[in-house]
Order: C-alpha cells, then sequence, then structure tokens
C-alpha cells in the first residue's frame, strides 16, 4: 500500500483462486489487483478496483514464481 497524498492511497496485490474441488492454485487465474481508496469523514472508500490477468507472456518464470508466492502465503495460513 502506498499513500499518494492525504486521504489518498493505492493498494496492488497479487491474486490467485483455487476453484471449489480443486486442491492447488490455477496458474491461469493469477492476477494483480489494484485498488485507490479515499478517506471521507473519517472512513476508508475504495474508489476504484481493477484487476488484471497477470499471464506475463512469454515469461514462465514470472508465471511460476508470482505462483509459489501465493502458495507459500496458503501454507502460512493452513488453507
Amino acid at each position: 500500500m502506498r499513500v499518494v497524498g492525504p486521504g489518498a492511497a493505492v493498494l496492488r496485490a497479487i491474486v490467485a483462486m483455487v476453484p471449489p474441488g480443486a486442491g492447488d492454485l490455477r496458474p491461469d487465474l493469477n492476477a494483480i489487483q489494484t485498488i485507490t481508496a479515499a478517506q471521507r469523514m473519517g472512513l476508508w472508500r475504495i474508489v476504484s478496483f481493477q484487476t488484471t490477468p497477470a499471464q506475463f507472456h512469454g515469461r514462465p518464470d514470472a508465471v511460476r514464481a508470482h505462483t509459489e508466492e501465493l502458495r507459500q502465503v496458503l501454507r502460512r495460513h493452513g488453507t
């Protein structure tokens, strides 16, 4: 997360999905999400949300690194 000004922040996250009934992540569903938030009257609100597929075309090493990082998060949280 990065504060970009008084009462404004941007959060970037890498995400993946374990489909129902599956036992592992599906790398073809990896994505990068960007959230822009603004603080108004003491409350943070999302003002923009974007999901971009994280396919890393031509860079299979980047897909593997992205997926492995998320697998480690799953292991840490017992999921």
